[in-house]
């Protein structure tokens, strides 16, 4: 009975990790990853995400923190903090695999 129920419990965690990335995507980080906006990489584009995704999450958290390119730091919302900041990039990666 214990491991039925953490496995639920895992399950159920990585689940509400996934939503709360792809709350943080939306309410944060949609208007230019989802058009492209000063270069940013369309979500779901697998050609120009794969060669990011290659260099790890670290790298990219990296990346989105300190800002990159065109990009602000955190894209600007200085208020999220580096947790937020990496679930929404593991949403990212995981709708652009």
């Amino acid at each position: 009975m214990a491991t039925v129920c953490l496995v639920f419990f895992l399950s159920a965690c990585e689940q509400s990790d996934s939503g709360a990335g792809q709350k943080i995507y939306e309410a944060n980080c949609r208007v230019c990853h989802a058009q492209g906006i000063s270069g940013a990489p369309i979500v779901g584009n697998k050609k120009v995400w794969g060669p990011r995704i290659e260099q790890g999450h670290e790298t990219l958290l990296k990346h989105a923190t300190e800002g990159f390119g065109l990009m602000p730091a955190k894209g600007g919302k200085t208020e999220l903090s580096n947790d937020d900041v990496s679930l929404a990039i593991q949403y990212m990666v995981q709708q652009s695999r």
